[in-house]
């Protein structure tokens, strides 16, 4: 059986654990400036941009077509990349749309949203399991159940509040169509009563 198999040499051992060290450290500078948004919760944009970097980081030690200067300017450059990205979210909207997808309404006023379900891929069932789990009985307790962009719920129990503001830019149902917040308060204060103060889950959804 070759040697190779099991050893090709010191060198090759070197450049490994070189090639490690050197993207370990550059790894940690890079969650240092990226701070506690490293460790927020990961949206579809995050998740895929981690399991690239995840990739190059895991192959550019034991790659030896690359160079370990080439490893570590292509996760510069991913890193660049994704904070010149985040930057230009939140200064347009238009921008912050293109890469994250919008939270989702699936249900309104205490009813749930046949044509919203289908569209998003999911079941009753995952949206009930969403309200038990924010600590609510039925499912006419809740003014909007919204699966956000990083596929946690947010459960916002009814209430008699006026303002809606912390729904602007959703799709709100109505009869009608969609329309905006204000236009629903007086309904949101025929309909039902109950604390003001929303409640989230930690049940993953379906983001397929």
């Amino acid at each position: 059986m070759p040697t190779s198999i099991f050893f090709n040499g010191w060198g090759s051992v070197i450049r490994v654990v070189v090639g490690a060290v050197v993207i370990y450290i550059i790894i940690v500078l890079a969650l240092r400036v990226a701070g506690e948004k490293a460790l927020a919760k990961m949206s579809g944009f995050d998740l895929i941009v981690t399991v690239a970097l995840g990739s190059l980081v895991a192959s550019i030690p034991v790659t030896t077509s690359i160079s370990i200067a080439d490893g570590v300017a292509v996760i510069v450059v991913y890193l660049v990349l994704q904070e010149v990205t985040r930057y230009l979210q939140a200064r347009s909207t238009r921008v912050h749309h293109i890469v994250r997808e919008r939270p989702r309404i699936v249900v309104w006023d205490g009813r749930l949203l046949s044509d919203r379900l289908r569209e998003n891929s999911l079941t009753d069932d995952e949206v009930r399991a969403a309200i038990r789990q924010a600590g609510l009985i039925s499912v006419s307790q809740v003014q909007a159940a919204i699966l956000e962009n990083d596929g946690q719920w947010s459960i916002i129990q009814r209430s008699n509040a006026q303002d809606h503001s912390a729904l602007e830019g959703l799709r709100i149902p109505s009869g009608d169509g969609a329309v905006a917040p204000e236009q629903h308060a007086a309904s949101g204060d025929a309909s039902g009563s109950g604390a003001a103060t929303p409640s989230h889950s930690h049940h993953q959804g379906n983001l397929t």
